[in-house]
């Protein structure tokens, strides 16, 4: 039989056990705000990235409840409705105007709801009421965003290179006419400060004569009225010259003018060149930017996912290992051979050239796709069977290096998203699986984005 004090202590511990689970649910439920007194608030949002029934709820920060439920919506238009529980002794804070959003706890830390600080003007939020809500931010609409961006300035800078052209033409138009203005006037210009020489010396000549009493006009000066008269004919020839040198000194100016470095012509074309030394540091600056951007590893995988590789940095095997046609991306392919597009060259016979029948056919091959290579890679593989392993490597590239010079030129594709690829002898997968001579426009597109042309 057991002793009282035994029993006594079997008590005891019952009894010390029992507190300290009480103590513990105790905690566990404050923690958790289960005896706190609570409101009910609603929210909506049109996406719900992360959040969980149970999630937390903080008002400015602190832990004001938990998420009780999030319901879903009818239709695809409406917005998921979440129901939150909130304790009462921060309703004070929670508003009419405040905003609840989606937050996340550090970097890569769990989804929690945020409510923003409301205004004093307006009133608490009212009892199973519906405060505002921000849409969360995702990085795959900055990363969409940003795609369009690229093409807006693809295109402006397409749409600008007629105009740049246009202003050079006119400006070139111009400082050619203003040469031929200039040689034009020169000689004229030359013969009225000759003429205006010699007017001023024949002035000076007979001005001399006359005071000396030299000729006719000298000899009559004994006579008072013709002195007089005389002297007036002096005057008059005198300011005679005087406007002749003045002609000709403004004719010097203005020659001088034309031909200055701060001339009209010469500032016209400083503030063109000024303005095009602009534009060129800007768009390298801009081309900069992007190629660091796209080596960023945080948006690297968006740039290779829509065909921004670096075309010079991929060696054979691994194209053909599949560097660009991974994922989401598939290469379709026009085989022509070299008789339909290579001829000898008449001034290096060793080397070959396009023929016009063979641009004919790179523009029948390449005109499907023209709509969409904006989004993809165009890739020219060529291909040689003849002579060493080296000697075919060299030819095929030569080969790919004609059609590729070809199409920048007459349809001006992207030079980064067009690129060559010499794979010797090596056809895999060419028509009837036999030894390609020639090259193979091979389009690398998204999947489904168009159909394989005959």
């Amino acid at each position: 039989m057991a002793t009282p004090a035994r029993l006594a202590g079997v008590g005891v511990f019952v009894l010390g056990g029992l507190a300290l689970f009480a103590l513990g649910l105790f905690m566990i439920g404050d923690r958790q705000m289960a005896f706190a007194r609570k409101f009910t608030v609603y929210t909506e949002f049109t996406k719900i990235t992360g959040l969980q029934p149970g999630a937390v709820v903080r008002v400015l920060g602190a832990k004001a409840g938990s998420i009780s439920q999030i319901l879903p919506p009818g239709t695809p238009s409406e917005k998921f409705r979440v129901r939150l529980e909130l304790a009462e002794s921060l309703h004070q804070l929670v508003r009419a105007d405040s905003i609840a959003s989606i937050e996340t706890e550090g970097l890569v830390g769990g989804s929690y709801l945020g409510i923003s600080r409301g205004t004093d003007a307006a009133p608490p939020v009212s009892p199973s009421g519906t405060i505002g809500s921000k849409e969360p931010f995702e990085i795959s609409d900055l990363m969409q965003q940003m795609g369009e961006t690229i093409t807006k300035v693809n295109v402006t800078i397409d749409e600008m290179k007629g105009d740049v052209s246009s202003a050079v033409v006119a400006v070139a138009d111009a400082m050619g006419n203003a040469n031929a203005l200039i040689t034009d006037v020169s000689g004229d210009v030359k013969k009225m400060a000759a003429s205006g020489a010699r007017i001023t010396d024949d002035a000076a000549r007979i001005t001399e004569g006359i005071r000396s009493g030299k000729g006719l006009i000298g000899k009559l000066m004994t006579d008072d009225e013709l002195y007089i008269q005389a002297r007036s004919i002096v005057q008059q020839t005198e300011e005679t010259a005087a406007g002749a040198r003045q002609v000709v000194e403004l004719a010097k100016k203005a020659l001088e003018g034309f031909q200055a470095k701060d001339g009209p012509v010469q500032g016209i074309s400083a503030d063109l060149k000024q303005t095009l030394d602009g534009a060129r540091t800007a768009m390298v600056g801009f081309a900069e930017n992007m190629d660091a951007l796209k080596r960023n590893f945080l948006v690297r995988g968006f740039f290779n996912g829509r065909g921004y590789f670096d075309l010079d940095d991929i060696s054979p095997a691994a194209y053909r290992e599949g560097a660009l046609t991974s994922g989401r991306r598939e290469a379709t392919r026009v085989w022509l051979s070299a008789q339909e597009l290579f001829e000898p060259d008449p001034g290096q016979p060793a080397n070959e050239r396009l023929t016009d029948e063979g641009r004919m056919r790179m523009d029948a091959a390449i005109g499907p796709f023209l709509r969409h290579v904006a989004s993809g890679v165009v890739m020219v593989e060529g291909y040689a069977q003849q002579g060493s392993v080296d000697e075919q490597y060299l030819r095929s590239r030569a080969r790919a290096l004609l059609v590729r010079a070809h199409l920048l030129g007459k349809f001006h594709l992207e030079p980064e998203a067009t690129g060559v690829m010499p794979l010797g002898a090596d056809s895999v997968g060419s028509p009837q699986r036999r030894p390609w001579e020639g090259v193979a426009l091979a389009v690398i597109l998204p999947k489904g984005s168009i159909s394989v042309p005959k």
